[in-house]
């Protein structure tokens, strides 16, 4: 799993300080086939490979230092955000109206940890950063919630006996 998120995060196209990128859509992916700890593991193991220098990361970028930078809530946020989507999903999951709800959760997860960091890197406002942070991304990721929750739906189903 951490392997797929090594594929498509690095898939981005630069949109001012903050890339739109596949990572959210792999995560929440992997969040709906895989159990919790599982899909935890395999965010960790991903920011570690970025982490050391593999181009994992946004624009085929990876380092200690992206980490450090202005994305670096968001790459830290994959964490919690993966928790969340498959925790609700591994309970919930029969539910289908819980696929886009959690993956919406794990959206405002990487929001708050991305634009909390990147307010105080910047020493900006919370509220302007709101408008660099969040705003021009609300359109794309429905998008991605939209395509995962209908993919996931799917793989769950189909990958159930594997899980």
């Amino acid at each position: 799993m951490a392997a797929v998120l090594c594929v498509f995060s690095p898939i981005s196209l630069p949109l001012g300080a903050i890339p739109v990128s596949l990572s959210t859509l792999a995560l929440f992916l992997i969040s709906c086939i895989s159990p919790p700890e599982r899909s935890i593991a395999a965010t960790v193991i991903y920011i570690l490979i970025g982490a050391v220098g593999a181009p994992v990361f946004s624009g085929f970028t990876g380092g200690f230092q992206q980490l450090a930078g202005l994305t670096g809530g968001y790459i830290i946020g994959y964490i919690p955000c993966s928790f969340a989507v498959s925790f609700l999903i591994s309970r919930f999951g029969k539910c289908k109206i819980i696929f886009p709800l959690s993956m919406l959760l794990g959206t405002l997860i990487c929001y708050l940890s991305g634009t909390v960091w990147y307010s105080l890197q910047t020493q900006t406002a919370f509220a302007p950063s709101l408008a660099v942070c969040v705003l021009p991304f609300i359109v794309g990721d429905a998008i991605k919630i939209a395509a995962a929750s209908a993919m996931g739906i799917i793989l769950r189903k189909r990958l159930n006996k594997f899980i």
